[in-house]
Formats: structure tokens, sequence, C-alpha cells
């Protein structure tokens, strides 16, 4: 007996979960189902988690916890941003969406992975015609749903609120331990009540599939039961169905073929509606006798007559799986109540510098020898979260060196001073220079950044580019200079631009000044800057040095990062010109009376 889902070049379904290829991506958010999965991976002993990303366009990253440490869950706004070493990773998607919109989006998510092995489609009420197509589509895909709660190997995968959705119904069901028993129901509730009773009887689950309430799931029961034969871990199955529907002949057929060679423990519930004057809705879809073939008795009968155990009732039915063959089992201990006790933290972030390992400043009464770089390097790990590589601290200490001050006459000196001298505090002084970084003044860095970035990716040439700014009326970030010109270059570039030697290319510092070729033909002032000679290097040694992919460097820009790059050294210029006011004391400052432009009457003054 086998089909698509359980003969593959590579191991079935089954075989290829078992072996680590559990990388779910979650499409749409439900806090508490995407919590129960992180919290059986971590039970389960596994030291990542298995979901690698949720499709949400309303945030960058969702907090939830491994264990009791707290995680950010990266978010992508659509399938096509999902990073390259995630994508390679994903076999399962859990689609949370609604009725209307699972169709399209299970969809695109089979066309962005064809490599999935499957997925779960949690909503219900999905169109039936967005079903059958789904059938068509992936009938090689073991995908649960539409409605239900997914699809679950213990100690492997969690693929929905299958088994519940806290850790103490997940140590209940004692899903850490992989058993013998595989559980099989279009319901969702009854699912993980078998779970919990095969638990409590002693077995333990070897897979359990909830194959879905709407009257077209997308993997049929057969296929399900053919992964069941073919799993060398299952011993037996456990199946609870319902009125309504034909689920039930095909087992019954598949044990009379000899097809299905395993013990089978079934009920069908619903005998109750032989109560009514006429047929009644039952809570789902196909969950409604049309004719005496569909009724609960006459499905368990065929079921019995097969060779099933198939009881007349709910307590003979856990009594029935009670007495399946158990194997010896060996369940792993979990300290269940660290996980129910967590509370999330209020702001999410990390420890900006790793104090574990303190250094040692002083050796034998002499100073100790430390790396060159090594404040920029650390500022560096701090902002962007992992260590850099020896060219790039280098280059940002030549950038905090070069911008650590530019005279008292800048607008953030000015204010800084004129604060100190109104008796503010050095942190006040500090704010009140800072608040005058812009597109004006400094925060040109990441502008220009941003235009190199967007340049370079255009594959527009630098005269073009030019000239639609120029349509636009858009000045370029990062081009022009109140002193220097042509012929009387800025020092501070000059020396920047040293770098470049050092790398195996720099494109986006060869756009930039490809662009001042462009813009000083036309003045001799618009020269390629030390904000745009910054930004433009940086781009190219984040790229080659630290592997920085072109969305990530957009990510930094979104950010505000190069900014960052004038903002450190910045402040501690103005904090010495406030040291320096401090220290002179002259008194609140007042703007010279003569040096007015307008008198307070609103005249002109005379000259």
């Amino acid at each position: 007996m086998t089909t698509k889902l359980s003969v593959r070049r590579r191991g079935t379904i089954l075989e290829r979960v078992r072996n680590g290829e559990d990388g779910i991506l979650a499409i749409g958010n439900h806090p508490a189902v995407i919590q129960s999965i992180l919290d059986l991976d971590f039970l389960s002993g596994k030291r990542t988690p298995s979901i690698l990303g949720i499709i949400t366009g309303n945030r960058k990253a969702y907090k939830c916890f491994f264990g009791t440490r707290e995680i950010m869950i990266p978010c992508f706004k659509d399938l096509e941003h999902v990073p390259p070493h995630a994508r390679t990773r994903v076999r399962w998607m859990l689609n949370l969406q609604s009725g209307r919109r699972a169709f399209d989006s299970t969809m695109r998510f089979f066309e962005a992975f064809p490599q999935a092995l499957g997925g779960h489609i949690f909503a219900e009420n999905v169109p039936e015609a967005h079903a059958a197509e789904l059938i068509r589509r992936f009938s090689g895909k073991l995908i649960a749903g539409p409605s239900g709660v997914g699809i679950l190997v213990p100690g492997h995968l969690k693929l929905g609120a299958i088994g519940g959705i806290d850790a103490s119904q997940l140590e209940a069901g004692k899903l850490k331990t992989p058993g013998t028993i595989a559980v099989v129901s279009t319901s969702g509730g009854m699912t993980n009540e078998l779970i919990r009773a095969v638990a409590a009887s002693g077995h333990r689950v070897s897979f359990s599939v909830c194959i879905g309430g709407d009257r077209f799931p997308v993997t049929p029961l057969s296929d399900v039961l053919a992964l069941a034969q073919t799993d060398p871990q299952t011993e037996a199955l456990v199946y609870f169905g319902e009125l309504g529907g034909s689920d039930e002949y095909e087992i019954a057929e598949l044990l009379e073929k000899k097809r299905f060679t395993k013990p089978v423990v079934a009920y069908v519930a619903g005998i109750i509606d032989e109560a009514f004057d006429e047929h009644m809705q039952f809570g789902h879809a196909k969950a409604l006798v049309r004719s005496h073939d569909e009724s609960a008795r006459a499905k368990r009968d065929a079921l019995v007559k097969a060779g099933a155990v198939s009881p007349a009732t709910f307590p003979e039915f856990l009594q029935a799986i009670a007495w399946l063959p158990r194997a010896a089992v060996r369940d792993t201990v979990a300290d269940i109540n660290a996980l129910m006790n967590r509370t999330p933290s209020i702001l999410s972030t990390r420890e900006v510098v790793d104090q574990s390992e303190i250094p040692v400043f002083v050796r034998a009464g002499k100073l100790a020898r430390r790396s060159e770089n090594a404040f920029a390097a650390s500022a560096l790990k701090a902002l962007l979260g992992r260590d850099v590589s020896p060219i790039t601290a280098a280059y940002a200490e030549g950038v905090f060196e070069l911008l650590m001050d530019h005279g008292g006459a800048v607008s953030g000196a000015v204010n800084t001073m004129v604060t100190a001298r109104a008796g503010k505090d050095m942190v006040s002084s500090l704010a009140a220079g800072l608040l005058t970084v812009g597109p004006r003044f400094g925060g040109a860095v990441n502008d220009a950044a941003r235009a190199w970035l967007s340049g370079v990716a255009s594959g527009k040439d630098a005269s073009d580019f030019v000239e639609t700014r120029a349509r636009e009326s858009s000045l370029i970030p990062g081009i022009g200079h109140r002193k220097y010109r042509v012929g009387v270059p800025d020092p501070r570039v000059a020396a920047l631009a040293q770098f470049a030697t050092l790398l195996k290319k720099h494109p986006h510092y060869d756009f930039a000044r490809a662009v001042e070729v462009a813009t000083t033909a036309k003045n001799g002032q618009l020269i390629l800057n030390v904000d745009g000679t910054i930004a433009a290097l940086f781009l190219d040694i984040l790229a080659e040095c630290e592997k920085y992919s072109r969305a990530e460097l957009e990510e930094l820009v979104d950010v505000e990062f190069f900014n960052a790059l004038f903002i450190i050294p910045r402040s501690v210029g103005f904090i010495a010109h406030f040291i320096e006011q401090k220290l002179h004391d002259e008194g609140l400052f007042r703007l010279p009376e003569e040096l007015l432009f307008v008198r307070p009457s609103g005249k002109k003054k005379k000259k």
C-alpha cells in the first residue's frame, strides 16, 4: 500500500521529519499555537526553534519563549522577503489565515517553496472550490485541513494546535517521547482527546494527523493510512469518526483487501442521530447523514465486519486502546513548572556589551596591550549585534576620529554651548546639540547610504541618476560642501578614500565618485563630501567584509544605523564644548543686539 506520501527518494515524509526536516514558516500569527510549537521543541531537546519566521505585515519580530528564555521570531511582510538562510530550511507551512485568504497564501507558499513536505490549513469554511483546487495541485504533499488542529510527530514536529496549546497539555500527552500508535481523526478536538487517551493508557503516539472537518480535506484518509502502513514505528491505528461521509468505508475496504494490515481501533460517533425524526447536522461540515450507509451504526458495522475493533460506547473504545500491545517507553522528565510561570519582559532588548569576561587593563604594574581599534570594534558589536573584521573596525575608528569635532560654529555645538551657558546640565546640553542633527547637519550620512544603495541597485548610469534627481528637484545627500570644492578637496575624504584600496570591489564608492563627476561638471562645489564618502565606503565594507546582503543593508538604512557613525563621535565633541563653557563660566549667553537684523519693534535697524 503506497502513495506519493509514503514513497520518496529521500525516504517517507515521516522519516524525513525524524531526520530533522522540521522548518516551519507560519502565515499569519496565533500566539498560543506558535508558543505551543516552541514549547514542544524545547521539551523535545531541540536547540533551535522549528519556526523559522512568521509572514505578517505589521511587525519585524514576534517575542515569545524558548524554554524560559525569551527569543524574537523574525517576521516578514511577504514570502519573497524570507532570507536565503531560512528559505533552505523551510519544509512546512502553518497557515493561520482566514478561510477566504487561505487558498491564495497556500498556493503562493508552495510556489515559493517547492521543496516543502506539506502544511496545515487551520481555517474553517474554506470555499469548497478552493479546497478542490488544492487537492488537484498538491496531492503529493501532506496537508492537514482545511479545519482541524494539524500534524504531530512526537519529539520532532508539532504543526498547529495538535496535542494542546499549553505545556501541561503537552506533558499530559507525553509528546516528547515517540511511540507506536498512529492517531487519526477528522475532528480537531477529538484528535487531541485521543492523543491524551493513548498517553493515559500507557502507550505513546507515533504520529497523528487531523485530516480536517470540512467536506474536502486536501490529504485524504487513504493517504494517511498508507503513511501509517509503511511507517515501521507505527504498530496500530486509533481512529475517531463521525456519522456522514464515507471515510470509514475506506478503512474497511483497505482492511478487507489486506492493504492495511495493522490493528485498527475505531469509534464512530453519532448514534444519537437515530433518536430524531430527521437527520441533524453535527459539528463538522460533512457530519450529516444523507443516506442509511452514512449513519454511525452502519459505518461501525462495516468496520467490525472488516476486522477492526469498533466498540459501541466510548468507554469501551478507551478500554480497547488500553488492550493494544504496549511497547516499552522511557519518558524524559522536563521541568514543566518553569514553563508555566514565565513572565514576558516589557521591553525586548539584548545585552549590548557582554561583560562575562572583563578585559585586563593592567598586568604586572604595566598597561596590558589591547587590540587596536578596540573601542570602535566594541561599539560596532553593540550596534550590529556581531563581531566585526579588523578592516571594519579600523574604518569606524577612522570615522570616529575625523568626525569628533568640526569647530564651535556648527549648529549642534552652538546649541550645546548656549544651553550650557543657561546653567543646564551635561545631558540637557548634549541633547540640545543632538537635536539639531538632521538632513542639513550630520543626518545626511544615512540619507547618502540610501541614495548610493538605491542607485547601485537600479543599474542606472550615474549621470542618469543625477538627472532624475534634478528633474525631481531633489538634493543628492552626500554631495556638496560650503568650504571645499574641486581643486580644494576635503582632507577627511582623502583620508577615508584610502580604505577603498583594501577592498576587492567597491561598487557604492565607485557610484558615488561617478555621481561627483556629473555634479561637479555643473558646479565645482558639488563634490563628494565626508558624509557621502562615509556612507559609500561603509556599504562596501559591510558587504565584502561582513557579508551583508543588499536586503540587510537596506534594513540598516531603515533603522538609521549610518547616522550613528556621526552621532557617536560628535557627541564627544559636544561634551567637550559643554565642559569648556562650564569651566569658563561666562554666564548666560545673549545675542548682541547690534547683530540682530530686525529690532523687537519689527523695524529694521539703521546702518
